[in-house]
Order: C-alpha cells, then sequence, then structure tokens
C-alpha cells in the first residue's frame, strides 16, 4: 500500500511538471531505432531479380512512361558512367535491409533526426525532425533526396523532395526528379512497415502506393557495398544503349512466360485495381506482340518548366564557387582573397541586383567576368557590372597582360567566337556596345586564369553556339556550362551561330570526362547548367542520354525517308516531353531544330 501510494504521488508530481513546463512528447511515439531485416517472403522472385521487360502490370503509367520503359536496354548498366547509380528513396527498400539510429539534442533530448543506412548500394539517408524547410529549387537533388519528418500518433510520416531521376521499376519504367515521396512509418512490436505513395507529374496518372516489411534483427552484420566504375564492354566510348521505337524483342516476355494477356502488361492505373479482371475476361484477345509503335504527338503536353521567380538567390555549391539564380539564367561567382570571378553576367535588368547577390558574397574586387557564349541573356550585364569591378595589373590570365596602373573595368573573356558575335565590321551596327565586348579572347582549346584557385576555359565548338566555352574551378571542383546543359529545357541549337545536335552531344561528354563523382555516382564534381539547379554527373548522363537517344531517334527517320513533318507527327521526343517542353522550346521545335542539324549539307 505504501508503495502504491508513493508512486501515486509520483504521477501526480509528474503531471504538475508537465503543466508548468508545457506538454510532454506523445507516449505513443514509438522507437524506430535498431537493425532491421528485409522481409522478402511474399515476393522475393519479383523484388530481387525484378519484373519481365516489358511488364507494366499494376503500375500507373502514362504513355510517356511506356515508351521510355519500351526503349530501356539492361546493356545501359554497362556503361561505367552508370555502373554505380543505386536506387533512390522510392525503390531503395526493394531488396536489402537497413539500420536506423537517432541524433538527439543533449539539452532537449528532442530528436533532431532518424537516419537510416541501407545494405543495398550502402545509401545513407536522413529525416530531420526539426522543422526545417525544404531546399530552393535550384538546389541539388541527391538518389535519397530531402526528407523531414511529422509523428501523427504512432505513425511516423515522411515527405521527400529534390530525389533524382529514378525508376518505379527495374525494367526501365521511369520515375522523374519531379516526383514527391510520402511515406508511413508503422512499427508493431518486433515489425516495421513502411508504405509508400509516389506522386509524379511527369510519367504517372495517379499515385502509386507500396509497402515494404522488415523484422527486428538485433544480430544483424550489414554488409559494404563498394562499386568503383570500370569499362567491362569494348564498344566506343560514351555510347548510350537503347532500342529504337517497336525494335525491342523482349516487350512480351511476361506474355510468352507466364500468360499475362498482352493488354494487361501494357499497365496503366486501370490495372492496378481488382476490378480490371473483369474487364479482361469480357475484352477481346490481343493480337501481335506486346509492342508500342513510335508514339503519337496528339496527346503531348506541355509542363512549363522555368525560372523560380522574378529575383536573384545566392546559393554557396562547393568551395569557393557559389550559384547566382537569376530569372532568366545563372550566374557563377567564385571568390578569393584578390578578387572576384563572375561566370555570365545575365541579363541587363538584373545587373543591379547581381551586383547585389556579389556585395551580399564578397567586398573583394571584380576582377573577372567570363562569358560562356554570346546570347543576351548570357552577356547583357557585362558593361555595368564590368563597369563596377577593377581588373588585375600585371600577369592576370593565361598569356597575360601589362599594366602599370590598375586598368579601370573588369576583365571580359570569352571565345574569340563571342567577341565576333558580339561586334561588328567597320562602318556597321554591333549586337552590342563596345564597353560590353570582352577584352581578353582565346582561340584555342583551353584558357586558364588564377583567381585563388586555377580556372580552366574549355571551348566546346559547334555545340550550343560555335563560342561555347566549359568554366572548371579546379580546386573547387566545379564545372559552370553555359547553356550546352540546361535541366529545365531541351537543348537550344542556335544554327545562326554554328550550334549543332552532335556538338552538344560533344559537349556534354566532355562534361563527363572532367567530372569525377563521389561514391554511388553523386556529389563529387558539381554541375551547373546555364538554366535550372545545380546538379552533378549523374544529372548530366541523364540529359546526355535523352539527348543521344532523341537524336538516334530522329536520325533512323531521315533514314527511312522520313519528311520533317511525318517525323515531328512520330512524336521521337514525346516520353520526354512532359519533362522538357517549354513555351519557348517545344517538342516540335527541337525535333526540327535536330532535324536540319543533321540534314544540313545534304
Amino acid at each position: 500500500m505504501v508503495m502504491a501510494h508513493t508512486t501515486g504521488l509520483k504521477l501526480a508530481g509528474l503531471a504538475v511538471l508537465v503543466t508548468l513546463c508545457g506538454a510532454a512528447p506523445a507516449f505513443t511515439q514509438v522507437d524506430l531505432a535498431g537493425e532491421w531485416g528485409a522481409r522478402l517472403h511474399e515476393d522475393q522472385a519479383y523484388r530481387g531479380p525484378g519484373p519481365e521487360v516489358g511488364e507494366y502490370l499494376g503500375l500507373p503509367i502514362n504513355d510517356e512512361a511506356r515508351m521510355k520503359a519500351d526503349s530501356w536496354d539492361a546493356a545501359v548498366y554497362t556503361i561505367p558512367e552508370r555502373q554505380c547509380i543505386p536506387f533512390a528513396a522510392d525503390h531503395g527498400l526493394t531488396i536489402g535491409s537497413m539500420r536506423i539510429w537517432k541524433e538527439v539534442d543533449t539539452t532537449s533530448q528532442d530528436v533532431i533526426a532518424w537516419h537510416e543506412h541501407h545494405e543495398w548500394q550502402a545509401q545513407e539517408r536522413t529525416i530531420w525532425m526539426d522543422d526545417r524547410p525544404h531546399p530552393p529549387e535550384w538546389a541539388p537533388h541527391t538518389w535519397q533526396g530531402f526528407s523531414t519528418g511529422k509523428w501523427a500518433g504512432n505513425t511516423l510520416t515522411v515527405t521527400t523532395t529534390h530525389l533524382k531521376m529514378g525508376q518505379i521499376e527495374r525494367n526501365g519504367v521511369p520515375r522523374s526528379d519531379k516526383a514527391t515521396l510520402l511515406e508511413h512509418y508503422f512499427r508493431h512490436g518486433d515489425y516495421l512497415t513502411i508504405v509508400q505513395t509516389v506522386t509524379d507529374p511527369v510519367y504517372l496518372t495517379e499515385p502509386f502506393v507500396r509497402s515494404r516489411n522488415f523484422v527486428w534483427s538485433p544480430g544483424q552484420q550489414l554488409n559494404a557495398y563498394p562499386c568503383r566504375p570500370a569499362v567491362e564492354v569494348d564498344r566506343p566510348k560514351h555510347q548510350v544503349p537503347h532500342y529504337l521505337p517497336g525494335t525491342n524483342p523482349s516487350l512480351d516476355a511476361s506474355t510468352r512466360r507466364f500468360g499475362v494477356p498482352a493488354v494487361a502488361a501494357r499497365g496503366g492505373a486501370e490495372t492496378m485495381y481488382p476490378e480490371y479482371v473483369l474487364k479482361l475476361r469480357t475484352a477481346a484477345p490481343a493480337n501481335g506482340r506486346n509492342q508500342s509503335p513510335v508514339a503519337s504527338s496528339v496527346s503531348r503536353t506541355i509542363q512549363t518548366t522555368g525560372a523560380h521567380d522574378s529575383d536573384v538567390h545566392v546559393l554557396p555549391v562547393q568551395g569557393s564557387v557559389y550559384l547566382i539564380a537569376g530569372p532568366d539564367g545563372n550566374s557563377v561567382l567564385q571568390v578569393s582573397d584578390d578578387g572576384v570571378l563572375l561566370v555570365d553576367t545575365q541579363t541587363a535588368q538584373v545587373s543591379e541586383k547581381i551586383l547585389a547577390a556579389i556585395r551580399q558574397t564578397s567586398n573583394k574586387p571584380i576582377r573577372f567576368i567570363v562569358n560562356t557564349h554570346a546570347h543576351a541573356d548570357h552577356i547583357g550585364g557585362n558593361e555595368k557590372i564590368a563597369k563596377a569591378g577593377r581588373a588585375f595589373g600585371g600577369r592576370a590570365a593565361g598569356v597575360g597582360f601589362l599594366a602599370l596602373e590598375p586598368a579601370e573595368g573588369a576583365t571580359i573573356i570569352a571565345h574569340e567566337n563571342v567577341l565576333k558575335r558580339v561586334s561588328a565590321p567597320a562602318g556597321s551596327k554591333a549586337p552590342m556596345p563596345f564597353p560590353a565586348w570582352p577584352t581578353e579572347t582565346y582561340f584555342n582549346d583551353e584558357y586558364e586564369v588564377f583567381n585563388g584557385e586555377a580556372v580552366q576555359l574549355v571551348h566546346v565548338p559547334a555545340a550550343h553556339t560555335d563560342g561555347d566555352s566549359l568554366v572548371f574551378f579546379r580546386r573547387s571542383d566545379v564545372i559552370a556550362t553555359g547553356d550546352v546543359f540546361s535541366t529545365v529545357s531541351y537543348p537550344i541549337i542556335d544554327e545562326r551561330t554554328g550550334g549543332s545536335i552532335n556538338g552538344t552531344i560533344t559537349a556534354l561528354n566532355q562534361i563527363l570526362d572532367l567530372a569525377i563523382p563521389r561514391a554511388t555516382q553523386e556529389g563529387g564534381t558539381y554541375v551547373i547548367p546555364g538554366h535550372g539547379r545545380v546538379c552533378d554527373e549523374a544529372d548530366v548522363v541523364e540529359y546526355r542520354d535523352m539527348v543521344v537517344i532523341i537524336r538516334d531517334r530522329i536520325q533512323d527517320l531521315i533514314k527511312r525517308g522520313m519528311t520533317l513533318a511525318q517525323i515531328k507527327a512520330a512524336g521521337p521526343s514525346f516520353d520526354y516531353d512532359r519533362r522538357y517542353t517549354t513555351e519557348s522550346l517545344t517538342a516540335d521545335m527541337f525535333t526540327e531544330s535536330v532535324y536540319r542539324s543533321l540534314t544540313r549539307g545534304k
């Protein structure tokens, strides 16, 4: 009785303490920490080897996803730049076991974050519990994305954004980098269930739901997952394995092996529901192979993916390099004790905002401006921003120049073809005023500048234009690409200034040659496009593959004698249109530019 009375006093005291100090964490929250072994007893054959090629049953995919999956070739995993790419957060739970541990604030004892390590491909994931906001849209994407969590009773709900391009299934069914992931974690004793809902405006017609089960395994020892890319198949460098539309011989594998009706194997939202079985019983049998022709262009829609807003934002990237994201494109800022180097000045209308962004980051003089090409949305601010700067005296760049006194204005550096485009013969009116012209040019393959670190300019001819430069910050390990690479649109091929589709592909491959990723094909060298978010090698690989696949399709249709009108009607870019078409560069416009580039001179 005395013990019961004492316990009652303690509980009463705890109630008073909670009243005085505020509500305590909900007692219904469960501890997720521990070793968790994957439960594959129900669907190991499906989760392990994966579904058959062409088997999309039960997936709410659209025609674009179907066409992209039909083009997928497993040989793509043999190219070095794809060998170590892991499953993303929405697919990483498919096979392996995992470890979960919590990060606790030592003062408040609040859980700041849950951390996960996945055995399969050694992926590390953090779920932030401290109400921090998700990063801006121009921040890098990763395989695990950026995750935040909230408890609702004993259920942890996790929201994940900033995912890299991935797959819904291991047979090439795509999931875009515009997707979001919503998860619910349930623990019942020694069992953990994670229910995932993937929403993707590019490749799914409705949310896709699946679950994963784990059992508590305190004696578990996770294995390491080392991976280093190597040449495994003797083929031309940078070749992209894929099937042209109508040529994949394996799309009826599930029909032949398991008797899955061909119409059902094509997937779609209706195949997720039980009533679809009734429809199959009354439907006429499908004839022919489980094969789709080149997609029709009728159902293509435009998803505009332009600038985030009308302001200018600064984002630290790596080392001494920053992104200045503007309404019409990107500038790249590099700072040192000696001064500031700026890659591209954007339009004249945002010059004051660009200068303010520079001053927000450094009070050193603007020493160098590098122009990646001659278009006004990248060099329009040259005059005003250069005037606000001050060049080095003495040896300032590759071959250098001499000045007894510091020169007025920053040095503007570009390939000599940029100078040709912005100037004009004597007696003619130039496209740009003289103070905006490059003051230092180079005409060979490379040029060097030093501003606290080695900065290498690499000329990539006949790409976006004939004067494109990649800017490689060697110590910071960041590459500024200008408009040879973008995450918001198809490549712009400016034929009037010497651009070409094959030159664009060559430029993308040159970026891949310069970039060295960290583990699991993530991070390492960061790549800043002319428009869009900060990327790494894996993002450039996705973009390069897309451009090569569309180029090859159009080239094949040209060889088959099709006219431009017929090629546009065939929709050779159909499976990428929701992701990359914009109002200013539609699918038809991109197809036309590729066609003209491939047939020029014929």
